[in-house]
């Protein structure tokens, strides 16, 4: 079993199954997971491991089978909208205004508009938004909307945020590039995080540790260690030890169905 000495959240025996075409299928199988206060966590695995179902379980919207999620004690019903989960798509409102969609998660929670624009107003330009507050999300780039969409997340202030492949339909200059930008955001806002990735650079550039899945019905392989302090850049990249890591953690995804 796998514990934490600041443990802000713990995942124990965790098995998932679902119903597909009148058939059982495992999709989760013993999971054990634990993640240190302001920690960065990467999950990879193959598609289909169950990555995904994991995050949903953890932010509240599907319940295991059997095992337990512990975080800092709340139960199920409360850890509904108490993580900022950010999935694959961006989900923006096209009717509201970069503005307007970033504060919705603040309006949800009973805030008034002219105080949420003044929360939000304060994060524009961190976040690479300034001149794009009136803009509609049609006129936006990839990576803008990506970015509004995280500041979406953020601004309402969890303790623990899961990225659910964030930057997975950004082309792979786009996805570098907000790879770096949210290394540098999450060493600033020191949040706990889970990410599910498939990218392996982007899994290692991120996390503290790995997360590394078997296929279907999955289960945790092994724990990865990331071998860089921070405040990390992009050369980390060429070094040895960054290619000794990917090529150990490849090798191993490449033998899974």
């Amino acid at each position: 079993m796998e514990t934490a000495i600041d443990s802000h959240i713990n995942i124990v025996g965790l098995e998932k199954t679902i119903n597909q075409n009148g058939n059982s299928v495992r999709i989760l199988d013993g999971i054990d997971l634990a993640i240190n206060r302001s920690e960065v966590i990467s999950v990879l695995g193959p598609s289909g491991c169950g990555k995904s179902t994991l995050l949903n379980i953890i932010a509240g919207l599907d319940q295991p089978d059997s095992g337990s999620v512990n975080i800092d004690g709340l139960d199920f019903d409360s850890r509904l909208g108490s993580v900022g989960y950010m999935q694959q798509k961006d989900l923006l409102l096209p009717w509201r205004s970069v503005k307007d969609n970033v504060i919705l998660g603040l309006e949800v929670k009973g805030m008034s508009k002219k105080q949420s624009y003044q929360i939000a107003e304060s994060h524009f330009d961190s976040f690479g938004l300034s001149g794009f507050e009136s803009n509609y999300p049609n006129a936006l780039s990839g990576g803008m909307r990506q970015r509004a969409s995280f500041l979406r997340t953020v601004i309402t202030e969890p303790d623990v945020l899961l990225l659910d492949e964030p930057f997975s339909a950004l082309d792979a200059l786009n996805r570098s590039r907000m790879q770096m930008w949210l290394l540098d955001l999450l060493d600033e806002i020191k949040k706990t995080v889970l990410l599910v990735t498939h990218d392996v650079d982007e899994a290692i550039i991120l996390s503290d540790r790995i997360y590394v899945m078997t296929s279907r019905p999955g289960k945790i392989h092994s724990v990865e260690k990331v071998p860089f302090a921070r405040p990390r850049n992009r050369d980390m990249v060429n070094g040895n030890s960054f290619v000794e890591l990917k090529s150990r953690i490849l090798s191993f995804l490449w033998d899974q169905n």
